[in-house]
């Protein structure tokens, strides 16, 4: 009997304009023959589940391995087809370089077996490899199979473990699952893009799978968590890149990747422990069941665990982690999930939460007032004058914020124990009409304890932004349009927290990343370069993603106020596919026609001017930057 792993993965029609056609594979049995040579059934049909014929296929691969299991339960999977390639000279940064090993081993696909139509829509792959006569048959096996369509346009992955013994399949493998990569990368896939499961990915990326050029392990654990580490590997921040040669000797430098959950806006990294964000597949523990020498040297990679250089109880050898590091235990100390505890999610953490309760005289010509309240997440009252940071925030118009304007909310009244009234210095102008909002954001600052008495001081303990609306001309406060969702920021970011951590809520952002709005300022804090850049959150946050692929520098002035500087945006890689908007916008309020009443971003130019985008444009060519989509939205 065989255990079904298999996903079926097509571009949407709806998103990426396809029309028809599609790919659907299922595999249904494998088995071995008295030769042992692999053989496996599998179905094929196109999205709409008619049945297709060989010559709707232009490519299809199978490979196969076995799941290893340790003696502790740790698993790995050891791939049978095995391919000598040789290392050879590249080229980076204008330097040619020597490859690190001549020669390896490298698992492969299966080449020269037999494709046999069984009936319309069902076929039969038996592999031309025959496995060694001393395989373990009572090992779970896996075939991984990869077919395309349509010149690869619609690609497919499937795997099937089976044991060739016929027992039943005990031993998986399931560390991470695609639908995990998926919230990022929308989709995953590799390889020219035909490689888009991550149980398929694992039968060639195991720990035979060495690139000969750099000498660095493919093995998917090291890789994957080595790539996502990225601009933090501390080799990398040695000065050593990390670098992976593919095919044609094309160089991918992957130590410029900025991990969507590690970098907070002023330049601080502050999460790259959160490791659910991958590990939430069915066996999800594994990553602290069964530490590794491989596993956790490949983000901390500066340290050796043989000699034990860099680790505190020096040399280990590998498979004894366990010993010190137990999958539980208390935040912060030794074991696995312990120590992957970023101090601003620890439980110690008091916690804010705010409410607005009330907003009077908002009127034109009137200085607001308002109402909030603060209290700890036990319900517990907060004292404001204490906070560190307290800022209220009041912006108007909500069709399109054009005005924002912030005071230190910690010099409210107390009207009870965490209750607070403050007057706005601000005054509405006598000729402000609609409706407005303010918002509130803060942090207070708190010791966080370790197990062995050590603290980390002054670790940020942050509410979540709270935003109110009232009237200032209208009946009733009409909100401003939702136009994306904090939760879908967090899909990627896990928490989207920016400006020191303060903020944290897109309803909350976009109060002063207005139209008007730009880094001039903070350029003149430090003598930045004119002209300054405008922040308007759309354009901002289109630029911000489209990173590398715009082709043109893009530097914002920001950080705290006291070390204001330089945030280099222009080598972001944005992991999904930009052309599809829901990944971050709220359904059809990113489209034509947007509502009355949005204002023009407006743009400072070198000669001291002022160029005005119109909404829709604004938008558009902050991903569009290339002359022509420029010169095509001033049509």
């Amino acid at each position: 009997m065989g255990f079904l792993l298999a996903l079926f993965l097509q571009y949407p029609a709806n998103l990426y304009g396809q029309i028809g056609g599609g790919l659907k594979a299922e595999p249904v049995s494998a088995k071995l023959d008295t030769a042992r040579h692999p053989s496996i059934s599998f179905r094929v049909s196109d999205a709409q589940g008619t049945s297709l014929d060989l010559k709707d296929i232009d490519g299809l691969k199978f490979t196969i391995a076995a799941i290893k299991e340790e003696t502790n339960g740790a698993t790995q999977c050891q791939n049978y087809i095995l391919n000598q390639v040789t290392g050879g000279e590249f080229v980076f940064n204008g330097e040619t370089r020597k490859p690190v090993l001549d020669q390896t081993l490298q698992p492969s696909f299966d080449k020269g077996g037999t494709l046999t139509k069984l009936k319309p829509g069902l076929f039969q792959y038996t592999f031309k490899t025959a496995l060694p006569a001393t395989y373990d048959r009572n090992a779970t096996h896996v075939i991984g199979g990869e077919l395309t369509r349509a010149n690869s346009r619609h690609a497919v992955n499937f795997v099937f473990e089976f044991v060739p013994s016929g027992a039943s399949v005990k031993v998986r493998r399931a560390v991470v699952n695609t639908q995990s990569c998926n919230s990022c990368h929308d989709p995953l896939q590799a390889h020219s893009g035909v490689r888009r499961e991550v149980g398929y990915c694992a039968l060639c990326h195991t720990p035979q799978l060495t690139d000969p050029e750099t000498g660095e392990s493919l093995d998917f654990k090291v890789f994957v968590h080595k790539i996502h580490r990225g601009k933090m590997l501390p080799t990398v921040r040695a000065g050593q890149p990390f670098l992976i040669v593919g095919e044609n000797q094309r160089v991918s430098d992957y130590s410029r990747v900025r991990y969507p959950q590690a970098l907070a806006s002023d330049g601080n990294y502050k999460e790259l422990r959160n490791c659910l964000a991958c590990h939430s597949a069915a066996r999800g523990d594994h990553w602290k069941r069964f530490p590794s020498a491989a596993a956790c040297t490949s983000c901390h990679n500066q340290v050796d665990l043989a000699t034990g250089k860099n680790h505190k109880l020096g040399p280990a050898a590998d498979g004894t982690c366990i010993g010190c590091h137990a999958p539980d235990g208390p935040e912060f100390g030794p074991s696995i999930a312990g120590a992957h505890t970023y101090p601003g999610n620890s439980e110690q953490l008091p916690g804010l939460v705010f409410d607005i309760l009330k907003i009077v005289d908002s009127e034109p010509g009137k200085n607001p007032s308002a109402t909030y309240r603060i209290r700890n997440k036990k319900g517990e009252p907060v004292d404001a004058a204490k906070l560190p940071n307290l800022r209220l925030v009041i912006a108007w118009p909500t069709t399109d914020y054009k005005v924002s304007v912030e005071e230190d909310a910690r010099k409210a009244r107390q009207i009870e124990p965490g209750t607070y009234f403050y007057r706005f210095n601000y005054a509405i102008p006598v000729d402000a009409s609609g409706s407005g909002a303010i918002g509130l954001q803060g942090f207070a600052l708190v010791d966080v304890k370790k197990p062995n008495g050590e603290l980390f001081k002054g670790q940020r303990d942050v509410g979540i932004n709270v935003v109110k609306y009232f009237s200032i001309t209208d009946k009733e406060p009409v909100p401003r349009r939702k136009a994306v969702k904090i939760e879908n920021c967090n899909v990627c970011h896990l928490r989207l927290a920016t400006h020191g951590e303060a903020r944290n809520n897109t309803e909350f952002c976009v109060m002063c990343h207005h139209a008007a709005q730009t880094d001039g300022d903070k350029r003149k804090a430090v003598n930045g370069p004119e002209p300054a850049e405008n922040v308007h959150y759309k354009r901002l946050i289109h630029r911000i993603h489209t990173g590398a692929d715009a082709g043109e520098p893009f530097i914002v002035y920001g950080g705290t106020p006291a070390k204001p500087g330089p945030v280099d945006f222009s080598d972001v890689r944005f992991p999904g596919d930009r052309r599809n908007c829901v990944k971050c916008h709220v359904p059809g309020a990113n489209e034509p026609p947007l509502p009355a009443g949005l204002l023009p971003t407006l743009v400072p130019q070198s000669d001291g001017s002022t160029r005005a985008i119109q909404p829709i444009a604004s938008a558009c060519i902050a991903c569009h930057t290339k002359p022509s989509a420029a010169a095509h939205t001033t049509q």
